[in-house]
């Protein structure tokens, strides 16, 4: 997070509705009790080195639209993972922080990748609808991103080189498997 602040939990991503159940909401609420410690103990991005660490994962919400998509200490990072070839894991809107990744000559630095994200027609249909404050797909793609969908609210991973990306929530599991896949080669 940047500034090192506690990262707070999307209240739909523990409504019975979209996870499933409310058995499925209890064991999410207490998953995330048991590391509160570590999510207290939150690291400032800016004093990051990508180089430390063997990937970079960046899930959802809305969160990374209104902060990572536009912190230039997340950007350093991503840059400098992707130069080394460190995972790059971002999912559902998670790809927005790919917005921050610039490189000396101001282009984005996942121009020409293919990626997934949490599409246009999902915001629409099942995010923030027409209130949201900008299009996550439509920026990256308009920021030179080559964007592969599957259907709404299908689990799809996309993985171009170092870069892994799932497109929703029901793409997280599958993108977990993905990076434990691509650390463990």
């Amino acid at each position: 997070m940047p500034g090192g602040v506690t990262p707070t939990v999307d209240r739909g991503s523990l409504d019975p509705a979209v996870v499933g159940s409310q058995a499925t909401v209890d064991d999410l609420d207490a998953y995330l009790a048991s590391i509160a410690d570590e999510l207290d103990g939150a690291v400032p991005i800016a004093d990051i080195d990508a180089g430390d660490y063997a990937a970079v994962v960046l899930p959802g919400g809305h969160g990374p639209m209104a902060d990572l998509a536009f912190d230039a200490a997340t950007g350093r990072v991503l840059v400098a993972a992707n130069a080394a070839g460190i995972i790059i894991a971002p999912f559902c809107h998670g790809p927005a922080a790919l917005l921050s990744a610039k490189l000396a000559d101001g282009s984005n630095a996942f121009a020409g990748r293919r990626l997934t994200v949490f599409t246009d027609e999902e915001e629409r249909t099942g995010g923030t609808g027409e209130n949201t404050p900008w299009w996550v797909e439509s920026e990256l793609r308009d920021r030179g991103a080559v964007i592969d969908s599957a259907a709404p609210w299908s689990d799809h991973v996309v993985v171009d080189g170092n870069l892994i990306t799932g497109q929703n929530p029901q793409s997280s599991a599958s993108v977990a498997r993905r990076v434990l896949e691509a650390l463990a080669a």
